[in-house]
């Protein structure tokens, strides 16, 4: 089916395509999308589900929202992507996701100013952009 899309696409994957084969999921976030020139926006309610171990660690830009009963899966992708800024992270997530709808984006993109790490308020209709820097610096 990806083969017979038109170029670029983007492609939108829920997380009840868990019942995916593994293996393909894997080749879908780090091979097929970088030669056949199509992205994929994932949504899942659980970043930690072993079958998207490969889609998380390939994704270039996270966007994660406040629920409460996935607090301990918000301090572990913390510690995973920020082991030394672990506070950082977590009071920039605090006050992104401290209003209704809030999010926080997580670019990881190789490319990306490493000052731009954490953000919200992205949209061009957003009142003000606010990009979320340490205390100490980068």
């Amino acid at each position: 089916v990806i083969k017979r899309l038109p170029k670029p696409s983007l492609v939108i994957l829920d997380d009840l395509l868990l019942s995916i084969d593994e293996k393909y999921l894997s080749e879908l976030f780090t091979k097929k999308s970088h030669h056949q020139n199509f992205s994929i926006v994932f949504v899942t309610q659980n970043l930690f589900e072993k079958k998207i171990k490969v889609a998380r660690q390939n994704a270039q830009y996270i966007v994660i929202m406040r629920s409460p009963n996935s607090v301990l899966s918000v301090r572990n992708i913390g510690s995973q992507l920020f082991p030394k800024k672990l506070d950082y992270f977590l009071d920039s997530y605090r006050q992104a996701t401290n209003i209704p709808y809030g999010y926080l984006l997580i670019d990881m993109h190789a490319s990306s100013d490493p000052t731009l790490r954490l953000r919200t308020n992205i949209f061009k209709d957003d009142n003000e952009k606010i990009i979320f820097i340490p205390k100490n610096g980068v």
